[in-house]
């Protein structure tokens, strides 16, 4: 595909669209001198609704900031550039926020003359949850009864039937940017795939009082299972957007990698998250007072040792999205083992049960880890926990 080609998703915008500019300039005026002289102006925001962890996470994120007040009291407009990734998720924000596609092309025009102080690209670039705006503020999403029934047959349809509550599942690989971002070379973000047979261990023991549901729309690897009550989602021929959100935002705790649709459930749900292999350690969710964390390792090859917290966060290695720069540290990428995961899903199931009892080495070991990030991070919000075990197998995490 050629360099500049243009995203399959984006919108197609017709050749004669800047014949309007001449009609809609007098209107942009307009809005100019009115923001100009109220104390209320009028505000166009382009949302980003072509990957489904930022239609959820910059979308809530925004919402909570103007709850917060932090993005003071304006009229708001919103319109989006690209066909939304998941139209059911976009036609629930179109419920809670002004959505009006005729405003795209005033956002043009304004676009064109730098801005006028009418646009705002807050919802493409609105931070990190590191102050724990989510947990502050209500939920700004809610399904309607018809929208439950719907998604509850379709539920049955899968294989669940509700008489257990579900756990999802999420494990990121190549397939879902090949299929979407054919215009783009991806091979960079190879070091936060995994493979999710590695999980089977702790998925049967989830099964155990769980349906178990592998999330995705679309996937490379089967799960390597017969266990009824583990239901391989992307492969099942039931996935419909309406469930994608309905299972996302229902599930008793949700285990992700830290990626597209666990958005949905950590921040527009507020759902229990259990990240693992999470990567890039730079990026660590600190917020989500039920959250627990554990992490790829960072292996330094030339001297065959793993690195430490404070040697990740300060070269720089561990903010980096790029393997190939990743590389250039002399640092290979090591997945969590299956032995990990399942002490990981353990403790997570035990802390929601209210059953989890933590010894003063434990506490000991979450201090050291979080004082190194708050000496590097201290404006963020430290209220999540990393993996006991973990930390208790892995000392270089604490030093």
């Amino acid at each position: 595909m050629k360099k500049n080609a243009q995203p399959r998703y984006r919108i197609k915008l017709r050749w004669f669209r800047p014949l309007f500019w001449p009609v809609l300039l007098p209107v942009v005026i307009a809005i100019w001198l009115y923001n100009k002289l109220s104390p209320i102006p009028i505000r166009i925001y382009l949302m980003r609704v072509d990957r489904i962890g930022h239609l959820a996470e910059n979308t809530e994120l925004v919402c909570c900031k103007i709850d917060l007040g932090i993005i003071k009291k304006e009229i708001r407009i919103f319109v989006h550039r690209d066909i939304p990734c998941n139209m059911f998720l976009f036609r629930m924000w179109s419920r809670v926020l002004y959505v009006n596609q005729l405003f795209l092309l005033i956002y043009d025009v304004c676009k064109k003359l730098g801005g006028l102080g009418i646009l705002s690209d807050e919802m493409q670039t609105p931070g990190l949850n590191s102050n724990n705006m989510v947990e502050k503020c209500p939920r700004h999403l809610s399904f309607t009864p018809d929208e439950l029934r719907d998604a509850e047959r379709q539920c049955r349809e899968l294989g669940h039937d509700g008489s257990r509550p579900h756990v999802c599942v999420l494990g990121r690989d190549a397939v879902y940017l090949q299929q979407h971002n054919p215009h783009e070379d991806n091979s960079h973000y190879e070091f936060r795939n995994v493979d999710i047979n590695t999980y089977i261990p702790a998925l049967e023991h989830l099964a155990e009082r769980f349906t178990v549901i592998r999330m995705g729309s679309v996937a490379r690897d089967r799960l390597q299972t017969t266990n009824p009550r583990i239901i391989d989602y992307p492969f099942s021929g039931k996935r419909t957007e309406l469930l994608d959100i309905y299972l996302s935002g229902t599930c008793r705790f949700f285990i992700s990698t830290g990626t597209g649709l666990d958005s949905v459930a950590s921040i527009c749900f507020r759902v229990p998250m259990l990240f693992v292999n999470f990567i890039p350690v730079a990026l660590m969710v600190n917020w989500g007072s039920a959250n627990l964390s554990i992490f790829k390792h960072y292996w330094l090859v030339e001297e065959k040792r793993f690195l430490t917290l404070s040697e990740i966060l300060d070269s720089g290695v561990g903010d980096s999205y790029d393997a190939y720069r990743i590389r250039k540290f002399g640092v290979e990428i090591v997945d969590n083992s299956p032995e990990e995961l399942l002490d990981a899903v353990r403790e997570m199931e035990a802390r929601l049960d209210g059953a989890w009892e933590e010894d003063p080495e434990d506490a000991r070991l979450q201090q050291a880890y979080w004082d190194i990030c708050r000496q590097r991070y201290p404006r963020r919000e430290y209220v999540a926990r990393i993996g006991a075990k973990f930390l208790r197998n892995n000392p270089n995490w604490a030093r």
